[in-house]
Formats: C-alpha cells, sequence, structure tokens
C-alpha cells in the first residue's frame, strides 16, 4: 500500500514537471511532504517526530541516555575527553526539550567503533535492557552522532521505545527554539541529510523487506524521491538567500565604516552575556540552555579610540556537532570568515573546557577559516568568578567575568588594538581653530574619544583613522594643517 501511494502521490506530477515545466515551490513541498508522511508510515521504531514535525507535537518522555565510550581504535574519543562529561553532556541536551526527563544516564564501553547493528555485545545489552525495565523508560537516547536505520531498528526490537540520536535531539532543540525566518530554513535544510540517509538505507534493504519491516517502492520510485529532495534542498536554499540578502541590505546601513568582532565559543560558555556586557545591550537576555542563540545578532557599540564596532552574538558550537547540521548553518556562520576580530570566550568553570576549546578550534577549521586567523583570534577566559574555575595559561589569554565585570576592560583594551590594527587606521593630531568646520565633522562621524586638549589658538585633536577616512575628511572639511604623532 506505502510504495502504491507514493507513486501515485509523486510520479505522474514529477514526471510531468520534469517534461513540461520548473516545479514550484509549493508543488516541491506537497512532494516533500507526502514523501515525509508515507516513505516512514508504519515505522515505529523512530520517535514519533524525529525532529522533522513541529515542535508542539513532541510528546513527553522519560529518557534513558547511554554513552558509547569506544575503548580502542581509531574511533576512540580524544584524552582530553571525559566519558562521564560527554554522557553529563547528552543529559543536558535532552532535558533541554520541554517534556524531556532523563531518568537514567550511563557510560557502556564498546569496543574499536560503533557500528555494529545493536552498537553493543549481548551482554551490555542485557544490562542496558534491565536498567530501562528499572527505571520505566519510555525513550532511548544513545550519544552518537547519527544511528543507521538498521541500528534503529535493531534496538527498537530490543527495547521497544522510539530511538533517538544525537543528530535528532539537537534538530528538536533547534526547531523548537528557532524564531527567524532564517533559522527555521537552516533547520529545514539540516533534516534533508537526515532523511537522504534512512532513504539510503531503507532502499538498500528493499530485497528484504522484512529486515527493516518497511515496505519499499521500487527502484525507479525511489530515485524520484531523492529527486524531490534535491528540489526541496534546491527550493530552501534560493529562499535563505533571499532571506539572507533582504538581512544584509537592512544592516548595511547600520555597519557602515564600523570593524566587525564575532564572539565564538562552546554552547553556553557566555557570548551572549560577554556582549551584552560589552555593549549594555539591554535587548539581550542571556539564558543558561544549550543553543540559547539561534541566529546572527548585531550589536554596536564605541571602543576607546572612538571606533564605532558591531558584536555579533550566534549560535554556539558542540562537540561531536553532525557537520551536515553544521553545514546547514553555514549562511550564520559566514559573518565569523569576514569579521576584523574574532573573540573565543570559554567557560573556564566547565571541568571539560580543554576539549570544548578544541572543538571549538576544529569548528573554525571546518568553516574555513585559516590558521593565521585562529591564531590572531582573542581568547577570553570567562567565569573565573565561580570557584574552583581552571587557569588555562593559554598564551595571551585574558580571565575574564561577564558577572562581576573582572577583566572586561583589558578585554575591551585588546579588541580596540585588534581593531585598529586590522582596519588600518593610525594615530592622528589635528591642530584645530575652534571656527573650523572640520570639528563638527570630527563629532558627527564618531571620531573624537575623549575632549580636545588646547593652545591659546587652537583645540588638538588626537583621533585614529585609516587612510580612506582621512582622504574623506580632508576632501568634507578642506585642507587642513596637520601633524601626525
Amino acid at each position: 500500500m506505502t510504495s502504491v501511494l507514493i507513486r501515485r502521490l509523486l510520479l505522474p506530477q514529477w514526471q510531468l514537471a520534469r517534461s513540461f515545466c520548473t516545479p514550484t515551490t509549493s508543488s516541491i513541498d506537497e512532494r516533500y511532504d507526502a514523501l515525509i508522511s508515507e516513505a516512514f508510515s508504519g515505522d515505529q521504531t523512530l520517535p514519533e517526530h524525529w525532529g522533522l514535525r513541529a515542535a508542539k507535537e513532541v510528546s513527553a518522555h522519560d529518557f534513558m541516555v547511554v554513552h558509547p565510550k569506544v575503548r580502542w581504535g581509531p574511533s576512540s574519543a580524544s584524552r582530553l575527553k571525559d566519558p562521564q562529561r560527554q554522557l553529563d553532556e547528552a543529559v543536558t541536551l535532552v532535558n533541554t526539550l520541554p517534556g524531556f526527563r532523563v531518568v537514567e544516564s550511563v557510560v557502556m564501553g564498546v569496543d574499536y567503533n560503533t557500528k555494529r547493528k545493536a552498537v553493543w555485545g549481548s551482554g551490555q545489552i542485557e544490562a542496558l535492557v534491565r536498567k530501562k525495565m528499572q527505571s520505566r523508560v519510555t525513550a532511548l537516547m544513545v550519544n552518537v552522532d547519527m544511528l543507521t536505520p538498521f541500528q534503529q531498528h535493531e534496538l527498537f526490537s530490543i527495547f521497544h521505545v522510539p530511538i533517538y540520536d544525537r543528530y535528532n535531539i539537537v534538530l528538536s532543540i533547534f526547531k523548537h527554539y528557532a524564531k527567524t525566518q532564517e533559522a527555521r530554513l537552516q533547520i529545514q535544510l539540516a533534516e534533508i541529510p537526515y532523511i537522504r540517509n534512512r532513504l539510503h538505507y531503507l532502499n538498500k534493504y528493499r530485497s528484504d523487506p522484512l529486515t527493516l519491516h518497511v515496505e519499499r517502492q521500487s527502484e525507479r520510485a525511489s530515485v524520484d524521491e531523492f529527486e524531490v529532495l534535491r528540489l526541496r534542498e534546491q527550493s530552501l536554499r534560493k529562499k535563505l538567500q533571499q532571506v539572507i540578502e533582504k538581512n544584509v541590505g537592512k544592516a548595511s546601513e547600520e555597519t557602515r565604516d564600523a570593524a566587525m568582532v564575532a564572539v565564538v565559543g562552546y554552547t553556553n560558555a557566555g557570548k551572549t552575556s560577554l556582549v551584552k556586557c560589552l555593549t549594555g545591550a539591554s535587548s539581550l537576555l542571556p539564558k543558561d540552555r544549550l543553543f540559547a542563540t539561534l541566529d546572527t545578532t548585531r550589536h554596536a557599540a564605541r571602543l576607546p579610540s572612538g571606533r564605532k564596532v558591531i558584536f555579533t552574538d550566534t549560535i554556539g558550537f558542540l562537540s561531536d556537532l553532525p557537520m551536515h547540521l553544521l553545514a546547514a548553518f553555514q549562511a550564520t556562520l559566514s559573518h565569523v570568515n569576514l569579521a576584523d576580530v574574532i573573540i573565543h570566550i570559554r567557560d573556564m568553570s566547565n571541568p571539560d573546557w580543554a576539549a570544548q576549546s578544541e572543538d571549538v578550534d576544529k569548528t573554525l577549521e571546518s568553516i574555513g577559516l585559516s590558521q593565521s586567523r585562529i591564531s590572531d583570534i582573542i581568547v577570553a577566559d570567562n567565569k573565573v568568578d565561580v570557584e574552583g574555575s581552571a587557569v588555562s595559561y593559554t598564551p595571551g589569554a585574558i580571565r575574564i567575568s561577564c558577572t562581576t565585570s573582572e577583566g572586561v576592560n583589558e578585554l575591551i583594551g585588546r579588541v580596540d588594538e585588534m581593531v585598529l590594527r586590522a582596519t588600518g587606521c593610525k594615530p592622528r593630531r589635528l591642530r584645530l581653530k575652534a571656527s573650523s568646520p572640520a570639528i563638527p565633522y570630527l563629532y558627527k562621524e564618531g571620531f573624537v574619544a575623549k575632549e580636545p586638549s588646547h593652545t591659546e589658538t587652537h583645540l588638538i585633536f588626537d583621533v585614529f583613522m585609516n587612510d580612506a577616512e582621512f582622504a574623506r575628511f580632508q576632501k568634507s572639511t578642506g585642507t587642513l594643517r596637520k601633524r601626525e604623532r
């Protein structure tokens, strides 16, 4: 029934569209919805929404979270990563969603990798089943990037509860908390690799439908499914580009002649708190929650040199964030590559700060940031006011507290220094008569950081300008007598 219905829904319209016209956005969306509704109907192993339904459809669940610790082999974790803390982070991820509650959590060792069909051996599976029964668990989360459909079915046949992995938990969080059109479009893009991955596996086992307990259609019909996904992805990218261009247009006037300072860091490290501390933006309300920020927000400020800057706050990074998920947010992260200065904020109260720092560096590399840019990043070690916070000894790192403002002035000074260098600004001393038309210009354009000194006949302004700004200044006010320091 499933295969017949999918062919009826997809093939005639799709063949017609391919032959005579370009599919419309609405027709692509309809085919995509049909694919989601029918291609996985009757598949009880999946969470009822598996990250692809509206957030309001998420049912409450009591979870058991299991972190598979790879004991040896190339898939074993970095020595910086503590398995218990990786488990704790997974528990926090699950608890981030309303209605989701972790009632049991455990680290369970596995040899070499997590590729076997049930992830663990029979003895370990039996131990997990006992824990599941004792705690009355209604859902299982395995802390790996993405389980295969084969693994999900195998685990479901053992535990008889919905099976989650890291991908669909994070995707569900994104979907629940996304508020802007840009974020929603990026999340819809992130769904597609998950669906495509499932279709590949389901089609692989088409010849033996009992293997995955899902009836599959013909090979020709499955080709059309992938074509629907391709068209859906193409449509979403086009919409996303339009939204981005619109947002860039709105921000262009605000950011004119301003340096860009990107604040990056592990999720919940204090990025929003830092931007609020640096700019005094009352609209920013930091939240103690993973992925509290899903969009890029911009906030203007003036540095001690008088330079106008825009601080950007964006989505936090995460250990083992699936690359397909990260790729969907490339547009949001593109401002990092374009920034004049980057601040990497680290949570020194977190025992796993070193591993988190390593994850952030790897993520920055993955979005195309060069090693020279990474080496120029300002490192801000946050939450030093918290008892027991670590000392990093990272060369040049500035210890700060967004709560007590400790070290914030030092950080502002470093940002100012880096912005002046990045924008090619030089210190310039201008001797102007009190009646000079240049004085209103300096104030209007924000070049005056401190009140001028004076002689009997002149006011002396110490300002910072790059060559282009100085040329505009001269053109607007006429040739001036000047002396550079």
